[in-house]
């Protein structure tokens, strides 16, 4: 009489497993992956009322909360790509740091590739910032800078992606 109920809650218990079986070993439909900068417009937007666009694509995962976007727009003589990087090389210095992770200067990391344009202004950080001389036609350096939520700072290599590039200036 015993056997019966065993039996019975054997065969269900292995139903459960059955089913179950196909969803535990299901892989998750958005795995984390390093973020990635696909590109930076060939041409920066410089606009007449001292603000600037960059225009970029980058893809990055695991939720919005915790994230950075750093873009730094550098012109003068001496900047370039390779050795000149630092803002000490800059006449002009233009970044997203008037609005850190402000409304329009977020990241969206939701797994899938973005596309958005960023407003950058004057840096009031730069050294030169009070004398600094508007961004003019020509080319500058531009650093693209995303940190992801799995990021611990500036020197943890995780969660990072980065495009530096010299890019063309245009006056609208």
């Amino acid at each position: 009489m015993h056997a019966r109920p065993a039996a019975s809650l054997l065969a269900a218990v292995a139903l459960v497993a059955l089913f179950a079986a196909p969803v535990a070993a299901a892989k998750p439909s958005s795995t984390y992956k390093q973020p990635v900068v696909q590109w930076v417009q060939p041409t920066v937007i410089a606009h007449r009322d001292g603000t600037a666009t960059v225009h970029t694509k980058y893809t990055c995962f695991g939720g919005n909360v915790g994230t950075h976007l750093f873009i730094g727009l550098k012109q003068g003589p001496e900047v370039n790509a390779t050795d000149h990087t630092s803002s000490q090389y800059a006449q002009t210095f233009y970044s997203t740091n008037w609005n850190s992770d402000g409304p329009g200067l977020s990241l969206n990391c939701n797994g899938r590739q973005q596309n958005a344009k960023f407003l950058l202004k004057p840096d009031a950080f730069f050294w030169n910032a009070a004398d600094a001389p508007l961004l003019s036609a020509g080319t500058a350096f531009v650093q693209v800078c995303v940190f992801d939520n799995t990021n611990t700072g500036e020197m943890d290599p995780n969660g990072f992606a980065f495009d530096y590039s010299m890019r063309k200036v245009v006056v609208d």
